[in-house]
């Protein structure tokens, strides 16, 4: 094999790679992925009105499930059951803007959350949960940042 052909091999092989990784997901969640919400707890609010609590669990397979509907106000817990490490993070990877259209320079600082952007802003540990209140509406993908190719949708509602 001539070397010229081996780069062209080569260069096909690498779009095709970053066209999966850039389209694998789609952008809204097919209505078998779309799971009904669980609630695993409530918070009883003054006003009388009661939010509800979401889990999502993140295996090394992925997010689970993967997409979510839930009420503006409700809380999402991540929880991190893989052999790795997970960042929860808003789309688009790697700047996390998705949310606010802030990037994760802007609202991450020292591993800490400056603004309640949708962004864990550190990796977390196997065995380990982050939780996140939805203050708005709208259709939210996210990420593991520290596997990017997993993924999910928030539906705020």
């Amino acid at each position: 094999m001539n070397a010229r052909l081996l780069w062209i091999l080569i260069i096909v092989v690498i779009v095709i790679v970053g066209a999966w990784f850039a389209f694998g997901r789609t952008m809204e969640p097919t209505a078998e992925e779309m799971a009904t919400t669980t609630p695993t707890g409530t918070v009883e609010q003054p006003s009388g009105t009661t939010l509800e609590s979401t889990t999502i669990t993140y295996s090394d397979t992925g997010f689970s499930p993967s997409s979510v509907r839930v009420a503006v106000g409700d809380t999402v817990t991540f929880t991190n059951t893989s052999s790795g490490d997970m960042w929860v993070g808003a789309d688009e990877h790697p700047t996390h803007t998705n949310y606010d259209g802030t990037s994760t320079r802007e609202h991450c600082a020292d591993g800490t959350n400056t603004n309640g952007s949708f962004d864990q802003c550190v990796r977390s540990a196997p065995n380990t949960t982050w939780s996140y209140t939805f203050t708005k509406a709208g259709s939210f993908d996210y990420h593991n940042h520290a596997r990017a190719a997993h993924g999910g949708t928030v539906v705020v509602e």
